[in-house]
């Protein structure tokens, strides 16, 4: 990388961009074709053995900010016969263009190759602007969903930049692409929406950083139309902006259920039983309903599944079983002996029925 400088600030010119004004310039011309740093090094050219070497001449030209004509005989180390044109950026010379060949036949071309030149320079200025603007976005993000915050005075200037009020509340939208192609498309839905902290983290999620007013123009039921088969995201609770990194997990945990379900978006608010059941290892609910009903025979797992059915009617229950009443009273007392809890106890019936759902599942 050649750093120019500009306006007082360090741009870094990669060879690759030096490549491609190097290649545009000889289109147009078809001369060798040589690009001067402020140094006066040249760091690109056509000719790949002049790269890294000194050029008196196009070192002139930005030095004086005017053209520089090198006739066949002249005292410039370095330097060829042909012209060199000084590359102005923001008013300031920052590079120079040198053209090998009759300085006379190529002063034709010099309005247009600087005009080439400032353009890839002003494109890479853009592109580094743009990657600065995304470092600190995903700084500030980073930091606060993971809360991993290293440098508190950062964080706050971030904060400040991005006019975060920090005493709102914030919520978090994970989002896992199944295929990557979509972050542009997700970029472009969410600046749409006026979201503005929106990122892509790799390989495959993106981050949304939602405050209420802006949650308030999100349309779950559109976002769903549109991305359905693509992703699945999961939304977190809103809490305060240091708490967000509780927001983001909760927001990983709906959506890894959203994938398990497929479904496109499902919120940590809609959580059920069966969602904690998802979160619970298969090994502990093989465990607990172990420990709790394998103590009962298949009669007496029928018997409290139908009473579990019936909401706890003896009444219901009793005749679906086609048993009496009191029968039924019987067969819930032994069960009642054999696991230490009671159906008929609402506690103890919820113990006995969650031990049914990790049964079911497993």
């Amino acid at each position: 990388m050649q750093t120019l400088y500009i306006g007082g600030i360090t741009m870094e010119l990669s060879k690759q961009v030096a490549s491609q004004i190097v290649k545009a310039v000889y289109q147009v011309v078809g001369s060798d074709i040589n690009l001067i740093n402020a140094d006066g090094i040249i760091i690109g050219s056509t000719n790949e053995k002049r790269i890294g070497t000194f050029h008196e001449a196009g070192y002139s030209a930005i030095k004086q900010g005017i053209p520089v004509f090198v006739s066949r005989q002249h005292d410039y180390k370095g330097a060829q016969s042909g012209v060199n044109y000084p590359i102005f950026f923001e008013g300031t010379p920052i590079a120079s263009i040198g053209i090998t060949g009759n300085p006379d036949e190529l002063e034709q071309f010099g309005f247009l190759i600087t005009k080439i030149t400032e353009v890839f320079l002003k494109e890479q200025q853009l592109n580094e602007e743009l990657l600065s603007e995304n470092r600190s976005l995903h700084y500030m993000v980073t930091s606060l969903i993971y809360n991993n915050i290293q440098n508190p005075k950062q964080l706050e200037a971030l904060l400040e930049k991005y006019q975060i009020d920090q005493t709102m509340d914030y919520a978090v939208l994970s989002i896992h692409m199944r295929d990557t192609a979509l972050e542009r498309s997700l970029g472009f839905y969410f600046s749409e929406l006026g979201c503005h902290l929106s990122l892509y983290l790799y390989p495959n999620e993106w981050i949304v950083i939602f405050d209420r007013e802006t949650f308030a123009k999100f349309s779950s039921e559109e976002f769903c139309r549109k991305y359905k088969g693509g992703l699945c995201a999961g939304i977190g609770p809103f809490v305060p902006l240091y708490q967000l990194n509780q927001s983001y997990k909760s927001a990983q945990s709906a959506q890894e259920h959203a994938q398990r379900i497929n479904l496109a978006l499902c919120s940590i608010e809609d959580i059920s039983l069966e969602f904690v059941l998802e979160n619970l290892p298969r090994n502990i609910q093989k465990l607990y309903y172990e420990h709790l009903l394998n103590s009962l025979t298949e009669k007496e797992l029928h018997i409290l599944e139908t009473y579990f059915a019936c909401n706890l009617s003896l009444k219901d229950a009793s005749e679906i079983l086609f048993i009496h009443k009191n029968t039924l009273q019987y067969q819930l007392d032994k069960i009642t002996e054999k696991t230490g809890l009671n159906p008929r106890v609402f506690q103890d019936a919820f113990l006995l029925q969650f031990a049914f759902l990790c049964r079911n599942r497993i």
